[in-house]
């Protein structure tokens, strides 16, 4: 167990990581993204564990900021918002996207702003069938700083992505299975067997192997055939 706002359970070689904030929808602030990285890097160098699996306690799985936090950076000077975010949400979100084992988001309800790009920088997602994602950022005035303006368009086309960060379109779990952002929708009461299933299955694959297309996938979005092929004759 980690500390109040984040658990982290390790049972049959999966971490699941819980936000824990049930109360306020599992809003983020600096210090419960510091608690994230802190259980993603302790997952990741367990070597019991294989995978992770995200998750949100109670109703959501993540709000987005923190109300309270959001009304303190509209009041900080841009060093102090630049220091603020990317010194906590920026490295939380980092180390799920940079861990080295599969990751899963089990997506129990709303994911919004911070909460959607945390889901969207996991391998994998699965929603309940309450779920929605939405960006939000653009209705904050700010750009949304976490990776989903590079990630968003190579997973649901930039269409979709520009209506998501243009418009802050919400995006109900039909329609995330429909435009690709989640791989299944299925009952709230399903949604931590069926993470639970995918964890398994990831578990029983080959490690190296596994950590190298990872690894793959990240540079191939920046990099270009000639440099892939070239590349993998020595992974």
């Amino acid at each position: 167990a980690m500390a109040a706002d984040i658990r982290l359970d390790v049972a049959d070689r999966i971490a699941t990581i819980t936000l824990n904030r049930p109360q306020v929808l599992n809003a983020l602030t600096p210090g419960v993204m510091t608690q994230l990285r802190e259980a993603v890097t302790t997952a990741e160098a367990d070597p019991a564990v294989r995978v992770l699996v995200i998750t949100g306690a109670g109703r959501g799985f993540s709000a987005g900021g923190d109300r309270k936090f959001l009304a303190e950076v509209a009041g900080m000077r841009p060093f102090e918002i630049k220091q603020t975010i990317y010194s906590a949400f920026s490295a939380g979100i980092k180390a799920v996207k940079l861990c080295s084992k599969p990751t899963i988001a089990a997506v129990n309800g709303v994911a919004v702003g911070a909460g959607c790009e945390l889901a969207v920088a996991c391998d994998f997602r699965i929603a309940a069938r309450g779920a929605a994602f939405m960006e939000n950022w653009v209705n904050l005035g700010v750009l949304a700083p976490l990776g989903g303006m590079f990630l968003l368009p190579r997973i649901v086309g930039l269409g979709m992505a520009t209506e998501m960060l243009l418009l802050g379109k919400r995006v109900d779990a039909e329609e995330a299975l429909r435009i690709g952002l989640v791989r299944e929708v299925v009952p709230e009461v399903e949604l931590a067997q069926a993470a639970r299933s995918l964890a398994e299955r990831l578990a029983q694959g080959a490690p190296l192997a596994q950590s190298l297309c990872k690894e793959g996938l990240r540079r191939g979005m920046e990099s270009t055939l000639a440099a892939e092929w070239e590349f993998n004759l020595y992974a």
